[in-house]
């Protein structure tokens, strides 16, 4: 509102107190009828005090009316430097929550990474024990196998062991008798298979 406005709105409350209650500006004053003995009133000392009185409420107006002008004006910049604070801060709000989202991300997909590495690894090692449990049953069959074989050696050693006895005391027997048929008047009686020849003497050897 510009200061003529205002100008006008006082001069328009300003007839409106002056104004009589119901009855139309335009209407004439009541006629007021004078006796010979009521003197004239003298209307000039009341023009002046409404009229200070006008000017006064005017100038009050105005004042009331700047004061609440200057009083919104500062409500507005206090608003206006709130909300600007808090749009501040709420971008910096945003701004570090997007920050921390981006690290988050970025901590996630190292994690992640890590993860599918270490299944990688967990994977190929759980291959690899299956692989070592596949040849260690491989080699428990084989020692099973081998100790069957080796059973089986020990028997035949055994075998060729009372073979070879039984062949060498027949053999043994047998020179004897060659013996007893070339020299009937020998005598053949020490002679034994466990028996060596040393220095011209027989010597009986240890197993």
């Amino acid at each position: 509102m510009s200061h003529e406005d205002m100008l006008k709105r006082a001069r328009q409350l300003k007839k409106q107190k002056t104004s009589t209650p119901g009855v139309s500006p335009s209407a004439p004053p009541p006629r007021i009828e004078l006796h010979e003995e009521t003197s004239e009133p003298d209307l000039e000392p009341l023009t002046r005090k409404f009229k200070s009185r006008g000017k006064k409420d005017l100038k009050t107006l105005h004042e009331s009316i700047l004061a609440n002008l200057h009083k919104a004006e500062a409500s507005n910049f206090m608003l206006m430097d709130q909300f600007s604070l808090q749009s501040t801060q709420k971008s910096l709000d945003l701004e570090q929550k997007d920050q921390a989202l981006t690290l988050s991300k970025t901590e996630t997909s190292r994690l992640t990474n890590e993860v599918t590495e270490l299944t990688n690894q967990v994977t190929k090692k759980d291959e690899l024990l299956a692989d070592l449990h596949n040849q260690l049953r491989t080699l428990e069959a084989e020692k099973e196998s081998w100790i069957l074989k080796e059973k089986d050696l020990l028997n035949s050693s055994e075998l060729l062991k009372d073979q070879v006895g039984s062949s060498l005391n027949m053999g043994f027997q047998l020179a004897l008798d060659q013996v007893r048929v070339l020299c009937p008047d020998a005598d053949l009686s020490p002679a034994d298979i466990s028996k060596s020849v040393v220095n011209g003497q027989l010597v009986k050897v240890d197993d």
